[in-house]
């Protein structure tokens, strides 16, 4: 009786410590955010000072937005003809 005793209470400390690990991981901090990118205004700013006019820059990042979402080719093809 001793021995069934004995490894209940092992079988315990296991548990506790098992459920101590467990807690422990979900109160840890959360990792560190990403650093953030400059926002499209910026990038924006940065085609204006290239010589683009602003509705030009505004379509062409509108053109790239879309075509890397998978539009469709004639969208993209009109929006093009817009930069013309």
């Amino acid at each position: 009786m001793d021995e069934g005793f004995r490894s209940m209470q092992e079988e315990a400390v296991r548990r506790v410590m098992e459920m101590q690990r467990r807690a422990q991981s979900y109160t840890e901090p959360p990792p560190e955010p990403e650093p953030e990118k400059p926002p499209a205004a910026d990038l924006l700013s940065e085609l204006v000072g290239i010589g683009l006019d602003e509705e030009k820059a505004l379509l062409g990042l509108l053109i790239y937005i879309l075509y890397k979402n998978g539009a469709d080719m004639k969208l993209l093809l009109g929006l093009g003809y817009l930069l013309l």
